[in-house]
């Protein structure tokens, strides 16, 4: 019903204009003195067209200064009418003046009528959709520039909360062994040290190869083995090197492994990183740990930092009794 009233009056103001204009043009043949030869006549022309013009361009500035957004084109145009009168009747003064003839208010009124069918409509209303567009596409461009600054800075977050996820964890690991050997402490912390240093250096990069993604995931992975011991049996069978990957995409998906799922010398926790196409798939069976405290920082974090990046989705999931997790290799050209 809406949209059936909205085109009837559309159709209703195209008619009321259209006649306005014939009776524009029926006054202008029974008394008018219109000659085309004339470059006075031309001239006055261009200066209403023009004082059109300044009249939209004003009306749409202080509409703009006053932050009006709704049905701002309405409002201008309205507004452009009683400028857009007094600069043509000043206009049509001074004209008749430079023949020496003055004006009565049935001349102006005339005048009026046949300038706004003549200039006003088309001047100020093409000048009003060029200022909207305009408005509108400036506006457009801004929201997107808004849109990727929240998601930089979004991402920024995401990679300085993996710091101390990352710290944290391996805090873990290192009071742990503390607790059980003392004699393993400094080689731990040595290679703990350039496990660190790796992500120091690349912390601030959205995408690493993944052949330097896999040597630091065997440095983390010699750091574990020699906490576990042969409690977690991690097989890493990658042949293909190429490609990239979000840094330190892998050793979350093992580290979130480990931390949530039982192994033991007797029976050890097969994790397995393998790679199929253009997915780096990592699996484990499901043993939980009984009050293991989740901080939900891992996956989720790259999860986040793939659809930012990438806009493509991080599946993990149970599947089969296991737990999945399927990271994309990204093909940078």
């Amino acid at each position: 019903m809406k949209k059936t009233i909205s085109v009837l009056l559309v159709l209703l103001l195209l008619f009321l204009f259209n006649s306005f204009q014939i009776l524009n043009y029926y006054l202008t043949r029974i008394s008018g003195d219109i000659e085309f030869n004339n470059i006075e006549t031309h001239i006055i022309s261009f200066f209403v067209s023009l004082s059109s013009l300044i009249s939209t361009l004003i009306s749409w500035k202080w509409l703009s200064k006053m932050r009006v957004k709704r049905l701002k084109f309405i409002y201008a145009f309205l507004l452009t009418l009683p400028l857009f009168v007094l600069f043509t009747s000043v206009i049509y003064i001074l004209a008749r003046a430079s023949y020496g003839l003055s004006a009565s208010l049935e001349m102006l009124w005339f005048n009026l009528m046949f300038t706004l069918s003549f200039a006003h409509f088309y001047v100020s209303g093409l000048t009003i959709a060029y200022l909207f567009f305009n408005e509108t596409n400036i506006l457009e461009k801004e929201l997107i520039k808004a849109k990727h600054e929240m998601e930089s800075m979004q991402l920024q977050m995401l990679k300085k909360n993996m710091e101390p996820h990352f710290l944290f964890n391996n805090l873990s690991i290192l009071s742990s062994l503390a607790r059980k050997d003392l004699n393993q402490v400094d080689g731990f912390i040595e290679e703990l040290a350039d496990v660190y240093r790796y992500f120091l250096v690349h912390n601030a990069f959205d995408t690493v190869p993944l052949k330097d993604e896999l040597t630091f995931l065997r440095k983390y992975i010699s750091l574990t083995n020699r906490r576990f011991d042969t409690a977690y049996s991690i097989l890493l069978d990658i042949d293909n090197e190429d490609g990239f990957i979000i840094p330190f995409a892998l050793q979350i998906c093992l580290e979130n492994a480990i931390k949530h799922n039982e192994g033991s010398p007797t029976n050890p926790l097969s994790i397995e990183i393998k790679r199929d196409g253009d997915i780096i798939r990592i699996t484990n069976p499901i043993r939980l740990v009984e009050n293991t405290f989740n901080t939900g920082l891992g996956l989720s974090n790259i999860t986040k930092r793939h659809q930012f990046l990438f806009d493509r989705e991080l599946f993990f999931g149970v599947v089969n009794n296991n737990f999945v997790v399927e990271v994309p290799i990204i093909q940078i050209q």
